[in-house]
């Protein structure tokens, strides 16, 4: 038998993008270990340069669907 579902889809689609997002992290760091390992230091610094700041809004954009299914939560 299913359990109901115990919060809202908003907040459920924000869990799972910071969870993708975690994982996207992730992958990442290991791709910037891997390639600093193989001397392309310059390269890795400037793809972080450039996707920083990608990750950055992604986790201020979830950050504010949390906030908002939170505010909706509690209406």
């Amino acid at each position: 038998m299913r359990q109901p579902q115990r919060h809202n889809l908003l907040f459920r689609a924000a869990c799972e993008g910071l969870k993708l997002l975690a994982y996207g992290m992730a992958g990442f760091i290991s791709v910037c270990l891997f390639w600093a390992l193989f001397g392309t230091v310059e390269q890795t610094e400037a793809m972080v340069r450039v996707v920083m700041p990608v990750f950055l809004r992604l986790t201020v954009g979830l950050m504010s669907l949390f906030a908002i299914a939170g505010l909706i939560e509690s209406l």
